[in-house]
Order: C-alpha cells, then structure tokens, then sequence
C-alpha cells in the first residue's frame, strides 16, 4: 500500500513498533531512549504477548549480574557454546567463524556483546530488575544451562536471569517502563500491511482497530515484534515437519509478518524452525494451548512409542525432546514418533507433589480424562489402542502394534534394570546437570535420582503425548543492525524486526531458560535504537 496524503493518518510517531512482548517493549523503549516518539500497537486486547504467558525470565550471554557474582564469560569461549548448538551440523571450534557462515556468526557475536548493555540499558531506565542465578537458592527448581554438560560450555550458571524477588513479573516491569518513557501502546491493534512511499522505504502501517481500519504514520522506521505462526495450523502444515499438537503462544501468532514481509519481497530462512516442546495430545485436540511437558514428572515412568520402545531421554530439554516427534523414518516412510505415551506407576501417581510440571500426572484424587488406567501391561495396552481407535483422524489413524503389550514388557524389564544399576545405556537419563537439577521427585534408595524401576504390580497409567512449540522462530532474515533483508539481501529502508516473527539467530540453539526472551530483548533493543536513528523520511508518494 503507497500513501497518498499526509492528512489520511490517524496516528503518527518517529517510530512505530508491532507487538508488546519483550521484543517489542524493548524495542519501544530503546527508540525512546534514543529520542524518538513511540507508539506501540498490539493486536490482543492485553500487553505481553506470549512474553506474558512464558515463565518471564532471559538468558544472556556475559550479563552484569554475573560477572557481579563473580562468574566470568569470555566471548571466545562464550561463542563456542552459541554456535555448538546453533548449528552443530557446521560447528568446527579451529575455524575463524567456527564454521558457521559470517552472517550466522555475526548474528551470535552481536548477542554477546550488546546483550549485557541492552539488559543494562533497560535496568537503568527503570524497565528491568533482573538477577542471575549463580549458585543453588531456595528456588523449588535450579536453571543451568541446557547445555550444562557440554566441554564448550564453560560459565554453565550465571546466564540465566529472573526478575529479583517482589519486582513483579517481567512483562510487568517493562510495561512500567515504557510507561515511564511515555510511550503510547495501542490494544486490539492488529497490523494488516506496510505502507510503502515512491522510494520503496516504510513509512507507515495499515491496522485492524476493532471494525476499523486506520493508517499510522512512521518518520523514522518500523519495528516487527509480532510472534512466529505457532497457532496458525495453515502455515505449521506448510512449513514445519512433522505434526504439531499445539502451542503456548499468544492467539495472535497468526504469522502476520511472513505475509506482509513476503509482499515487501524479504528473505525468509528458519522456516521449519520452532522453540519445541511436548503437549498432552488429547486436551491438544480441544484447546489451542494444552498442558506441557517441561519436565515429564516422576522416576518410574518412561515415553514409548507405538512399538513399545523407548526412544528418547524422558528427562532431555523439552527443545530436544519436542523434536524426536519429528523423527521421519526412510524405510517406513512415516513419522515413527508422532505419538509418545507416557507410562507411570502407583508410585509416581501417589506423589504429593503440587509442580507446575507435574501435568500429565493428575493430583491425589483429581481426575483427568485424559489418563488411562489399568491394571497390567496387557490391559493399559488395549486401552491405549481403544482410544487411538476413538481419536481417529485426529492423530492420523495412528494404531498401537501388535507387538506392543510384549515389547513394553522387555522395555520395561530393561529399564528398571538400568534404574537399579543407576546408569541408563539407552539414552544416559540423568546425566546431565539440568535433567538434576529439574528432576523433582526423588528417592533416597535410587543411585540416579532420575529413575526408580516401575513396580511389578499394578495399576499402571498413560497419557498421549507428542510434539508442540512454545512459537515459531523462522521468518524474514535479518542483519546485525536488526534490519529486515531483502531478496538482494539488502536492508529494507526503515524495517526492522525481533523476536519469533524474524529467522532466530539462535538456529537449532535452546541454550538455556529464557533463550527466546534473551534474543528478543538484545535484538529488539538494537531495532528500536536503530530505527529511531533512521532519517526522516518523506510520507508521501
């Protein structure tokens, strides 16, 4: 859309920023920051985004409040763990960009060294209170690193922070903050399309408003921090592999961006990338966000497939264990593991454990009807088979095997014999720091806290699992400067973009609690900066 006349405007600003979450708080108040008039507008009748529906906290490389702590985090050491597992397909730790691509490695360089001052930045304008977790605190759950465990890794605590105690809740804070700045925030908001003038630069926004439409006006530049496509089952069919449950994401996650940038002609990468994670199938099936699978809960318990077997650590990183889901298999030509089910005993079930992780497993004597229950292997087995029967099209036609109720029985010989012993040589659950330090439940006669052999008796219980996203994190590429590329991979004049709505420069990466919300802050404060630093532009074609 071109603009015709400087009178048709309902709203203007220096810079205009899409979406209230990190990323776009962030990069509101950074263009505040740098002098520029701001208005912030979001299509959901409340701030946050799906910021507002995380566990709130960041991870950032080299943070203030660690090296306070006394935690040092070198960035050459610091790199080799961001490119370890942003591509680990390409990772060579000899190479000068450690065998990335010099976009990709930039892209992870500037998240070091502008993190920290972005965190600071936000601090001292009073939009952020945030502390690392250096040591072990009276917090029911520790945040290492994912990659705790890795030889790359060498600061494993210290990255993660969360906002200090009575501070409230981060999207709290940096609403705060931008209110402080003055900056104008728009609800029930929803952008349709950039607005182009004769020289193809971005100037302004056409938005939904309720039953209207009403044109925006920018002088400087634009920010898109709109979230990924996570509830967009159109594009998650189109784009990711594998069959996608559900999403934690705002309703709003339509992937918005990917359509207008596709219309400014920008570059797309990450496409079939997401944050992963587990769901619970059948309230999935009901409810665009259902229960998720942090960390499944208890020792006796173990994830099967439609065999019988195991295939995954039951206790890995919910980004990791999310993406077995989508594990395609060349000699059945299928997705072998689109379902999981998850397997407990009386024990585990019998816990008073009151977790925020605890889903699947019901509370004593609360009721889900989602769990199966019975009282032997051979029995959950057809139980299990009977609700798949039920469920039908809804989970692909997918039938338990014949040779299930055998196989489970060996699976689970194999694994309570790996629990007594302490050590699993299937898939080394426990092993790593955070699968530790999330566990939970525990006992004191286990050697690995994370496994206790299923009884020999039963009842025994089931719930369907598979894959779900937090959001998505590909879309249009951006640079260092945060600036959207074109097909020329040429910066688009005046558009910028953060968070799950761009193509992450994290790649494959989850480093650890608060990855996306790291990213998000670091970008969005260097979008909101450099747009501010725009010059002015006309608005007319």
């Amino acid at each position: 859309m071109n603009v015709m006349s400087e009178n048709l405007y309902d709203y203007e600003a220096d810079v205009l920023v899409v979406g209230s979450g990190a990323a776009g708080f962030s990069a509101a108040i950074s263009a505040s920051l740098s002098g520029a008039s701001v208005i912030l507008f979001e299509g959901n009748q409340y701030v946050g985004g799906t910021t507002g529906l995380s566990g709130g906290t960041a991870w950032v490389p080299n943070n203030t409040s660690m090296r306070n702590q006394g935690v040092d985090d070198p960035k050459e050491h610091a790199l080799e763990y961001l490119a370890r597992l942003a591509a680990p397909q390409y990772f060579s730790p000899e190479h000068p960009t450690l065998g990335l691509p010099q976009d990709q490695y930039d892209l992870l360089a500037t998240f070091y060294d502008q993190g920290a001052s972005a965190i600071d930045s936000l601090t001292e304008a009073g939009a952020l209170d945030l502390v690392a977790e250096v040591s072990d605190t009276d917090h029911y759950i520790q945040f290492p690193d994912y990659g705790a465990h890795l030889p790359e890794n060498r600061a494993p605590r210290g990255r993660h922070l969360a906002p200090r105690r009575g501070s409230g809740f981060m999207i709290q804070q940096l609403e705060r903050g931008a209110a402080e700045q003055g900056i104008t925030v728009l609800l029930d908001h929803r952008v349709h399309d950039a607005i182009l003038n004769e020289h193809d630069e971005i100037v302004g926004l056409e938005i939904r408003a309720g039953h209207r439409t009403v044109i925006a006006a920018a002088r400087h530049g634009v920010v898109f921090a709109s979230g990924g496509f996570g509830q967009n089952s159109d594009l998650l069919r189109r784009h990711i592999p594998g069959r996608v449950f559900g999403s934690c994401a705002t309703p709003h996650a339509q992937g918005d961006f990917v359509r207008i940038a596709n219309r400014l002609g920008a570059s797309f990468g990450q496409m079939g990338g997401a944050w992963w994670k587990q769901v619970v199938v059948e309230p999935a099936l009901r409810s665009p966000s259902p229960p998720s699978l942090w960390m499944p809960f208890g020792d006796s318990m173990i994830q099967v497939d439609r065999t019988g077997r195991r295939v995954v650590n039951e206790k890995a990183p919910y980004h990791d264990r999310g993406q077995v889901h989508l594990h395609y298999s060349a000699s059945s030509r299928d997705f072998p593991n689109t379902l999981l089910f998850m397997i407990w005993d009386q024990v585990v079930a019998d816990s008073p454990l009151d977790v925020p992780f605890r889903p699947p497993v019901p509370l004593q004597g609360q009721e889900l009807d989602y769990v199966m229950e019975a009282p032997d292997f051979e029995s959950l087995s057809e139980l299990i088979d009977q609700r798949l029967t039920q469920l039908g099209d809804a989970v692909g036609g997918i039938r338990l095997s014949e040779e299930f109720p055998q196989n489970l029985h060996e699976t689970v010989q194999r694994f309570n014999g790996f629990a007594v012993e302490g050590t699993d040589h299937d898939f080394q659950r426990g092993a790593t720091m955070m699968e530790l330090a999330w566990n939970l439940m525990e006992r004191d006669e286990t050697p690995n806290p994370t496994m206790a052999p299923l009884s020999s008796t039963g009842p025994y219980y089931a719930a369907i699992v598979g894959a779900g996203v937090l959001d998505t994190n590909g879309g249009p590429l951006i640079n260092t400067e945060a600036q959207i590329l074109g097909f020329d991979l040429q910066p688009v004049a005046g558009l910028y973009g953060a968070g799950n709505c761009v193509a992450t420069p994290a790649g494959a990466a989850y480093w650890g609690p608060g990855t996306t919300i790291g990213l998000a802050l670091t970008y969005g404060f260097i979008a909101g900066r450099n747009a501010a630093g725009e010059p002015r532009k006309s608005m007319t074609s």
